[in-house]
């Protein structure tokens, strides 16, 4: 609408400036459709530059965070121009064959943050521009600019247990996966990650459970791997 405001208003005001010129009431009418010319094109300006007429809404979507590697939790980027971009490759759903990527644009950021819950997530923090209200849909709506993405943020909550590897390091992991050698030094400094981390827990509460020891040696030893992989990726 705000389009055809400015194409009525300008030929309005050609037409009784330039050409009828002897019509009655001509000035009266030339200086509104002045004024509407005037008022359509700061509101279209104004709208392209400071979004008038419309309102940022949000919305938050948290999904489970699952390692695209059946043996370890790994969460993986990729390194884009001087390295400070990063795009992170990921999976919400362990069924799925093909992984998810963080949205690539400068008004898109990504964090990852360390936590103690045993269930990894990612939230997707998505702000939009919307209309206010229909008169303002009906006034910019040609723009085509409703639901504009202002910015989105992800946030990767991961615990001790998960390995942040770039892309560069991912195949060397996978290398590392292969070698015998590399493998029986993992696994002897595995195991004494977890005996000390056990040993550890069990002095602090000595009438543990068997279910809690069972819980807790499995947690020590995907901690105790992500630990030692990770030094070994350094």
């Amino acid at each position: 609408m705000i389009i055809v405001l400015v194409l009525l208003s300008t030929i309005a005001f050609y037409l009784f400036t330039a050409v009828w010129q002897k019509m009655p009431g001509r000035t009266l009418w030339s200086l509104v459709s002045l004024v509407v010319l005037v008022l359509s094109i700061v509101s279209f300006v104004l709208h392209d530059n400071h979004h008038m007429g419309m309102k940022l809404e949000t919305t938050n979507t948290t999904s489970s965070l699952v390692s695209p590697n059946k043996n370890l939790n790994v969460l993986v980027y990729k390194q884009l121009g001087s390295g400070s971009e990063k795009v992170y490759v990921y999976k919400t759903d362990p069924n799925a064959k093909k992984t998810t990527t963080t949205r690539l644009a400068a008004n898109t950021k990504s964090t990852v943050k360390t936590t103690t819950s045993t269930n990894a997530t990612v939230v997707k923090h998505t702000k939009r521009w919307v209309y206010k209200n229909g008169f303002s849909k009906l006034m910019f709506g040609i723009l085509g600019d409703d639901n504009e993405v202002d910015q989105v943020t992800y946030t990767f909550n991961i615990n001790d247990q998960w390995l942040v590897l770039s892309s560069t390091q991912a195949a060397k992991l996978q290398a590392l996966m292969k070698d015998v050698t590399a493998q029986a030094a993992m696994k002897s400094k595995v195991a004494a990650l977890v005996q000390e981390e056990v040993a550890a827990k069990l002095k602090a509460n000595p009438t543990m459970s068997a279910t809690d020891q069972a819980a807790l040696q499995a947690a020590a030893l995907k901690s105790a791997e992500a630990t030692v992989i990770g030094q070994m990726l350094k």
